[in-house]
């Protein structure tokens, strides 16, 4: 009879466990799994995830970036969604620095039954970037150097400035050549 009472103990305990986890407990999933972007110094990129609620209650998510938080900008970054309802959260990323940089999208969600006892759920989206910097021009290398060096800068400009003011005179010179006509009074000899 002992054997009977501890046997339905642990049978009901068992089965409460199980129960309390299943209903407590909320889900997400979030699409796509993984983001890999290749970006142009400077360059900004817009993507979008999609984070929706797999479970049988409503519950406010949250979106947010590991680490790079002055490079990505998440609109919405806080939001709530009903049992089976989904999202779209668009993504900003702004390269900043050169190079290859890893970081996840954070995704976690809170049951909005406070009462209940539950362990919040989220899931990371690994985001890898390839930051390559500008192809300069010519003219944008020497922009770059003016601007750390102003009286270098001032001095080339001079520079140039004559050089192109010369040039010009000399092109303008060769194109109308002065015609150098005999003085009037000279005279002519015949052969």
């Amino acid at each position: 009879m002992m054997k009977f009472k501890i046997l339905t103990i642990l049978f009901f305990t068992f089965c409460f466990l199980f129960s309390f986890g299943q209903v407590l407990s909320i889900g997400l999933g979030a699409n796509p799994s993984f983001l890999d972007l290749e970006l142009k110094l400077g360059q900004s990129q817009k993507v979008k995830i999609l984070v929706y609620n797999i479970s049988q209650e409503a519950g406010i998510f949250q979106v947010f970036p590991d680490e790079l938080n002055d490079w990505i900008k998440i609109e919405p970054n806080n939001f709530r969604l009903e049992a089976g309802e989904n999202k779209e959260v668009k993504i900003e990323i702004l390269a900043k620095e050169k190079g290859r940089k890893t970081t996840n999208l954070s995704v976690s969600a809170i049951p909005l039954d406070r009462s209940s006892f539950s362990v919040n759920p989220g899931l990371k989206i690994p985001l890898r970037l390839n930051v390559e910097g500008k192809k300069e021009f010519f003219l944008a290398s020497v922009f770059e150097a003016f601007n750390r060096n102003g009286f270098l800068a001032a001095i080339i400009i001079l520079i140039i400035c004559f050089a192109g003011f010369f040039l010009v005179k000399y092109i303008r010179k060769r194109k109308n050549p002065k015609i150098i006509s005999p003085p009037e009074n000279l005279p002519i000899e015949e052969l």
